[in-house]
């Protein structure tokens, strides 16, 4: 039997709650990021389109580089390459205190990206290595969790510009990166170096060989697609949906910004329950289809400003709830659709589809502001949660079954 499943809770405890910190750190510097050009939109001259744009080059050039991280997660460990992404993330957002113009925000745009696009390869590759077998599940649930709390708290930036300004507001948003860095460095010997269980597995199976055609799999392709049209909602949601509120409902900036805690607040709830339905059911495909058909009501009186801005508040946590829900057996589907040996390499190629959707999300949501048609940002939202329904049972159909249960 091996160390991992033999590992003591305690260890994992450790184990689970750094990465899933680590994680919500990368989701807090995405947003906060994003919400730094926000701040300074009119003074540094810049459109919501070219918000929309800077961010579009973040998550290109993540999305580019976090196959390639996978390999470097390889190559070199997971632990330091989370390290080296964690420290590059919060020196992006210490660096938006200096820019004042679209060139210097979209240098500082790639050196955030490139430590994104380490996240998920380094931390899947650490829990599938350091964490018991029996509790996995639970820790991708925690990891989920740690990202919807990460984003929830990106928002807090507009309070700390209230009460230090801009430059304060971004140092102080650097120091959580750069402490959890150091945390991750330091913990050495809770970590189980993954590398040598994933050349044993590929050799096993054969994985190395035939990484090529893997990519080219219906269920990895779908997988990555669906991840891609998700992160257009989440992504340009989060990022627009502070002055799309305030245009279509008339209220002010920081009633807006609450609405959007309190919709990502509801989303880590709905990641805590989620994870328990991972862990107790089969068919996690009509778990995920079940909840983005909820998220995609809830949002219908949204777009057609049928609600009172009093209702924004439990309406969004309710919408917020339903798509966290679905996020647990997302990363089950994923699993299941990923054969023996290959889950470095897929995660890290499947995950990227996050990237790609963050870069269509929004440049496209900030020229539908720019035009003043806020609402038309949620009636796409409604039409991809109702696509990405079909999708996810789609790829269940097409995914082979896993015939080892272990990696």
């Amino acid at each position: 039997m091996s160390a991992v499943a033999l590992a003591p809770l305690g260890r994992d405890v450790r184990v689970i709650s750094l990465i899933g910190v680590a994680h919500g750190a990368s989701h807090y510097y995405q947003l906060a990021f994003v919400t730094m050009l926000l701040i300074v939109r009119e003074k540094a001259g810049l459109s919501f389109t070219d918000v929309g744009a800077l961010g579009a080059i973040y998550y290109a050039v993540s999305g580019i580089c976090q196959t390639g991280a996978g390999f470097a997660v390889d190559r070199f460990g997971a632990r330091p390459i989370l390290a080296g992404g964690l420290a590059l993330a919060a020196i992006g957002l210490a660096l938006t205190a200096l820019a004042d113009s679209f060139l210097t925000f979209a240098a500082i745009s790639v050196v955030g990206a490139v430590g994104n696009c380490v996240f998920h390869p380094a931390d899947f590759a650490l829990l599938n290595s350091s964490v018991n077998q029996r509790r996995l599940g639970r820790a991708y649930s925690i990891h989920g969790l740690g990202g919807s709390l990460g984003w929830a708290a990106a928002p807090i930036i507009y309070f700390l510009d209230d009460v230090v300004g801009r430059t304060g507001a971004a140092f102080i948003g650097a120091v959580p990166g750069l402490v959890l860095a150091a945390l991750v460095l330091g913990h050495r010997r809770y970590f189980v170096d993954h590398r040598a269980e994933v050349r044993a597995a590929a050799a096993a199976e054969g994985a190395r060989a035939g990484f090529g055609s893997l990519f080219l799999q219906s269920s990895i392709l779908l997988c990555f697609a669906y991840f891609a049209l998700i992160a257009v909602n989440t992504v340009g949601i989060q990022q627009m949906a502070v002055p799309a509120w305030t245009e279509m409902f008339g209220v002010t900036e920081r009633y807006a910004a609450l609405c959007l805690i309190v919709f990502m607040v509801g989303s880590a709830a709905g990641m805590l329950a989620g994870g328990f339905f991972a862990d107790s059911v089969k068919r996690h495909d009509l778990v995920a289809s079940g909840g983005l058909l909820v998220a995609a009501a809830l949002t219908v009186p949204i777009a057609t400003l049928a609600v009172s801005p009093t209702l924004l508040l439990p309406l969004l946590a309710l919408a917020g709830f339903a798509g966290g829900a679905t996020n647990p057996s997302r990363d089950m589907i994923v699993r299941n659709a990923t054969p023996p040996g290959a889950s470095g390499k897929v995660f890290g190629f499947v995950y990227s589809g996050l990237d790609v959707g963050s870069l269509v999300g929004p440049p496209l949501f900030g020229y539908l502001m720019d035009l003043h048609l806020p609402a038309a940002i949620f009636w796409i939202a409604v039409t991809l949660y109702v696509i990405n329904a079909g999708m996810v049972l789609t790829i269940r159909q097409t995914s082979a079954p896993r015939t080892v249960a272990a990696e």
